[in-house]
């Protein structure tokens, strides 16, 4: 059986606003000096996408039990903060005194032989105050409606009793993790515990949408390992084709839902910490802010429906050139976002930085660029009374020299017209000869310098300005 990389990589990215909520709650962006030990690792791509963002965190172990997917792992990163190393949480030993600031289960802990032990061992590695995050699943949360021939739970049933004890690692899967989270939490010490569940359903979706949903949740169910009787294998590829057709009639109704679990090490006579975020924090949202973030922000250096509002084919009519569709930027986007943040900038944003601006800031404006349906970059601006100000502009690598960035910009371009802006201004480093030679292309001129304006590495920037009366 495949373990399904490909899948699991995009369902990093399709849930990662899920974590990045969890670490909103505990105050990542604004911790320093943060230890974490991330439990099942696996090939390191959900690693690197959670905590690169996050300059506060100083050191992040990765472990896992697969030699192959360690060494991707390894081979996938040159961040020195991030070690990866071939162990289970059982035989994993920190090395002198070091201990963690946070233990990290994404869709791991219904794996382990005994979650209960491997949490009460997250609490013997935990600093005190440190915090245990788990992110995983419980079937009982699924509705499938109408489904007269109750084909989801033939399927699960199937599946559970045939095809999970016969495929490597989740011989001791529990689907049925999500609602015990709690009581393991308590029972292995840890106190100040909080669940949240994010739901994923069909309504209101387009077809492709619930399709899209449909995958996500089918996917691994199909893989029937050859030891299955033949009939059983029969019978769960004819449920599977079943419930796919579901999901074809309009007044089909499906929810999945994934359970985020936070707890936390208290001291001895130490507070509690306040979970913030309107998720973890109940309707109490964090204080209206804008980041604190400089004209520009790096924003040129990335080049190298309902929400639907524009397609076109990227860089003008032409063969060749993809069709480009622009749609706002949600917050459930931000893990894609922060996949393409990580890849194109070395200080690249948190991503609270992006959802405080999405939640607070009526002057920022994102719009995402999808090609095939999927992010292939992005674009803010800040509607300020000098101008409009580009503060963040990016494109997948693997997207670049197609027009991307031009269909950002000039949909820029029109959002600040239509708000009545006289100008479009936005910094570019002085050493990015490209994007100074791009933005002049798109009708920037260069207004002033700044000498100094960038650390890392040092560089002067270049201001510059497209009229747009």
């Amino acid at each position: 059986m495949s373990w399904g990389r490909d899948q699991i990589a995009k369902q990093a990215v399709r849930t990662a606003h899920e974590d990045y909520a969890a670490f909103e709650a505990i105050g990542l962006a604004g911790r320093s000096g943060v230890r974490v030990l991330d439990v099942g690792c696996f090939d390191g791509i959900n690693t690197r996408l959670k905590f690169a963002p996050y300059a506060g965190v100083e050191r992040v172990v990765g472990i896992d039990p697969l030699p192959d997917a360690v060494a991707r792992a390894r081979a996938g990163t040159d961040d020195g903060r991030f070690a990866f190393l071939c162990s289970s949480l059982d035989d994993f030993d920190p090395g002198g005194a070091e201990c963690f600031d946070l233990v990290y289960f994404s869709q791991v802990l219904q794996h382990l032989p005994d979650p209960q032990a491997a949490l009460q061992r997250a609490f013997c590695l935990l600093a005190p105050g440190g915090f245990v995050i788990v992110k995983t699943v419980d079937d009982a949360a699924k509705l499938s409606y109408p489904d007269p021939g109750n084909a989801m739970r033939r399927l699960f049933a199937l599946y559970e009793q045939h095809v999970l004890p016969h495929t490597p690692h989740t011989a001791c899967t529990d689907r049925y993790n999500g609602r015990k989270c709690y009581t393991l939490m308590k029972h292995a010490g840890f106190g100040n515990v909080a669940v949240r569940l994010f739901q994923a359903d069909t309504a209101g979706k387009s077809l492709e949408e619930r399709r899209a949903l449909f995958e996500r949740c089918v996917y691994f169910r199909r893989n029937v390992p050859a030891c299955v009787d033949r009939s059983v294998a029969d019978e769960i590829g004819l449920l599977v084709d079943a419930w796919g057709a579901l999901f074809e009639q309009g007044d089909y109704y499906f929810c999945s839902q994934s359970f985020v679990a936070i707890a936390q090490k208290l001291s001895e006579g130490g507070p509690a910490w306040p979970y913030a975020g309107p998720m973890f924090a109940g309707a109490c949202a964090p204080e209206a802010q804008v980041p604190d973030l400089r004209l520009g922000g790096g924003a040129s250096e990335a080049f190298g429906e309902g929400g639907v509002e524009l397609a076109q084919r990227a860089g003008g009519v032409g063969e060749g050139r993809p069709f480009v569709a622009l749609r706002p930027l949600a917050e459930a986007d931000l893990g894609a976002v922060m996949g393409i943040e990580i890849a194109s900038f070395r200080d690249p944003w948190t991503p609270l930085a992006f959802a405080l601006d999405l939640r607070h800031n009526p002057q920022a404006h994102y719009r995402m660029a999808l090609c095939g349906g999927r992010l292939a970059g992005y674009a803010g601006w800040w509607d300020t009374p000098e101008g409009a100000v580009m503060v963040r502009i990016a494109v997948d690598p693997v997207q670049r020299g197609v027009g991307v960035g031009r269909a950002l910009v000039e949909q820029v371009v029109r959002d600040a017209r239509k708000a009545r802006c006289e100008a479009l201004l936005l910094e570019v480093r002085a050493a990015n000869e490209g994007a100074r030679a791009f933005y002049a292309r798109l009708g920037f001129e260069e207004a002033c310098m700044r000498q100094g304006y960038y650390h890392d590495p040092p560089d002067d920037g270049i201001v510059m300005v497209r009229p747009l009366s």
